[in-house]
Formats: C-alpha cells, sequence, structure tokens
C-alpha cells in the first residue's frame, strides 16, 4: 500500500516540475505561434499563449518517473488490488501522449473540427488497446456480470472521447478547467484509495498537482491558457482514471459516478449541442452561451464566476462520491438530492434559456423565421 511519503513526494514533484515549466511554455508559445488572440468570443483583451499543456504533460511524465525511480531505487511498493492487470503501460503513454499531440497542433494550427476529432478518436483507440477499457457492467436484474464483447472498445473509445471534449468546453475562463479538473481528480482519488488502487491514486495526485501548479499562473488575470492541449490531456486523464477506477468495476449505477463528478461541463456541452441542434448549426460551432458566458453577461466578474462554478463542481463531486460508496434505499435518496442540485444548477444559471427562447420565439409561427432581437 502507499505511504503519505510516497504521495507527497508524487504530488511535490509534478508541482515543482510544472510550475517551472510554465514560463518555458510561454517561450514556446511565442516560438511555434501557439498565441491566443482576442475576437468576440474570447474573454481575453490582448494576445495569451495557449499551450500550458506543455507543462502540464512535463508535469505528469516527471510524476511517472518519480514512482519508477521509486519503485527502482527506494523500495516503493505499488499494490493494486484490482484493475490495471494486464495493461500495456507503455502503449497507454503512447495513447495519452497522442491525445495531448492533437491538442497542441490544434494549438499551433488550428485543425478542422472532423480532422481533431478523428485524431481524437484515433488517440483513444490507442488507450484502449492498451487494455484500459469497460469491459463489464453488472446486471440490474441479478447482480451478475455482463460482457460487453464486441461493443466494449467503441464503447471506451466514445467514453474517453465525451471527456475529453467536455473538458475542453468548459476551458473558457481564466482557471475554470484547471480548478474543475482539480475538484474532479481529488473526488476520484477519494473512490478509487477506497477500493484499493494505489497506481490511480497516485495518477490523481498527480492530476490535482499540475492543475494547481498551473492555477499560479493560469487564474485571472492569467498570463497563459492551458490551450486544446491541456485542455485533451487533462480530460483524457481523467477518462482514463474513471473507466479503470470506477466504471470497469461497477455496476451500471456507478457508471454513472464519474458523468456526475464531472456534471458541470457535462452539462454544459448537454446544453451546447441542444441548442446548436435547434438552432441548426454545427454541434462544433462555438457561441456566446456556455455557464461562464451566460454569468458573466449577468453582471459577475470571472473570479465570481469561476467561484460559482468551482462550488457547483465540489457539489456534485461530494454527491457523486456518496453515490459511490452508498447502497439499497440510502442510493435513491442520494439519487434524489442529485437530482435537485442538477435542477438548481440548470433553472439558477440558465443553461436551457437559449433553447427554450428559440422553441417559443417560433411557436405557432408559419413561414420564414424572422430573426429576433438577442437578449442583451
Amino acid at each position: 500500500m502507499l505511504v503519505a511519503s510516497q504521495l507527497l513526494t508524487v504530488f511535490l514533484v509534478a508541482l515543482a516540475v510544472t510550475y517551472l515549466m510554465v514560463p518555458v511554455s510561454k517561450k514556446l508559445a511565442d516560438v511555434i505561434g501557439a498565441i491566443d488572440y482576442p475576437n468576440n468570443r474570447k474573454v481575453n483583451t490582448h494576445p495569451v499563449p495557449r499551450c500550458g499543456g506543455i507543462a502540464l504533460y512535463t508535469g505528469l511524465v516527471a510524476a511517472c518517473l518519480a514512482v519508477l525511480i521509486g519503485q527502482r531505487f527506494f523500495g516503493w511498493e505499488i499494490v493494486d488490488y484490482y484493475v490495471f492487470q494486464d495493461v500495456d503501460y507503455g502503449l497507454l503513454f503512447i495513447g495519452i501522449t497522442a491525445m495531448f499531440a492533437v491538442g497542441l497542433v490544434d494549438d499551433i494550427v488550428q485543425m478542422k473540427a472532423l480532422t481533431k476529432l478523428l485524431g481524437q478518436i484515433a488517440a483513444a483507440a490507442i488507450i484502449v488497446a492498451s487494455g484500459v477499457s469497460i469491459g463489464v457492467v453488472r446486471s440490474f436484474a441479478d447482480g451478475g456480470y455482463i460482457d460487453l464483447a464486441w461493443f466494449d472498445f467503441p464503447l471506451t473509445v466514445l467514453y474517453l472521447v465525451v471527456f475529453v471534449n467536455i473538458t475542453n468546453l468548459i476551458d473558457g475562463l481564466d482557471g475554470l478547467a484547471a480548478g474543475i479538473i482539480a475538484i474532479v481528480s481529488a473526488s476520484l482519488l477519494y473512490l478509487v484509495a477506497m477500493r484499493g488502487s494505489a497506481t490511480l491514486s497516485l495518477a490523481c495526485v498527480a492530476i490535482i498537482a499540475v492543475c494547481l501548479a498551473f492555477l499560479r499562473y493560469n487564474f485571472f488575470p492569467a498570463s497563459i491558457f492551458m490551450g486544446d492541449s491541456g485542455a485533451l490531456l487533462l480530460g483524457c486523464m481523467v477518462g482514463v482514471v474513471s473507466i479503470a477506477g470506477v466504471v470497469r468495476t461497477q455496476g451500471f449505477v456507478i457508471m454513472l459516478v464519474p458523468l456526475v463528478i464531472a456534471g458541470v461541463p457535462l452539462l454544459d456541452t448537454m446544453a451546447a449541442t441542444i441548442r446548436r441542434l435547434r438552432s441548426h448549426k454545427p454541434v462544433g460551432m462555438g457561441d456566446m452561451d456556455h455557464i461562464h458566458h451566460r454569468l458573466l453577461k449577468s453582471g459577475m466578474s470571472q473570479r465570481r464566476t469561476v467561484a460559482i462554478l468551482w462550488s457547483c463542481s465540489a457539489v456534485l463531486a461530494v454527491i457523486g462520491d456518496m453515490l459511490g460508496i452508498v447502497s439499497g434505499p440510502v442510493r435513491w435518496v442520494v439519487f434524489v438530492l442529485l437530482a435537485m442540485v442538477v435542477f438548481f444548477i440548470i433553472w439558477r444559471l440558465g443553461l436551457f434559456s437559449p433553447v427554450l427562447r428559440h422553441y417559443y420565439d417560433n411557436k405557432g409561427r408559419h413561414g420564414p423565421r424572422w430573426p429576433h432581437q438577442r437578449d442583451s
């Protein structure tokens, strides 16, 4: 089992390397042209380097090296009571690196949406080929396990791609994505530690560390953005941990836990998808109706908006952990609590207001659609 000194060592290594690499990432961004310029959809008012994912990636690699050195020279024993059996760690590393590379290329040249999606699918496929997959789910009827068989591969790929994209979509304000990922990872750390996975516990600690180090430069006013390289990397890591540590070993209800924990970006993604479909726009087309945009329009500052969304994520993370450890009637009570919290978030943040407005503005009308005045 892990001891506190091992967790602390990995945390400090990932924290220090990420912190030191952020200034290097800024300089690299200038060299390779990975700069985020202001436009009508951006909240930044001046050019900002956008490949902070380089620092995050380096910090995570350093954490991995710290574990390997600890095992080789200091007698660390990394014991997993479940999962991660027969996983090709080399191939897993290649898959995660490929996901990071797709984001980095997009930071530099702004890839087409379809090209980027295909790159994400290819990277996710490599990860699944390494042995990280959902595998089986527990039956509602008799509690036995159902082998997903041929459906396992595409379902796991889809799961990973969803995670990287919800992380990417929520990365719209200074410090927002890094803070939410840190909260999500802390919640997952509790679950995987309870289930006895040292490897995944160390992974969660490393993710938390790189996010906290990056926030030193990324919180408002940000001097660097994580960009797609960072968002895709962090989303991929959270997806891998949630599959291997939560989804893979439990029933259908527990499969929902990582999605509950990542509830804020997931709700925002769902609202954006429905909103764009209802408006007959491409799903990948950006707009100014994300959660953080709506809070800013209401008059809130960036700092307060981020604090509110962090708080919502923390509440959902606690509920997600409760779902993961309780059973029987108590679980249904937690489900009711979850429904109330989700309803409050949707209502208070007005997530589906553009969808409802689109519906009611055109209700009962016939013929050509006429533009209407948009709310300021």
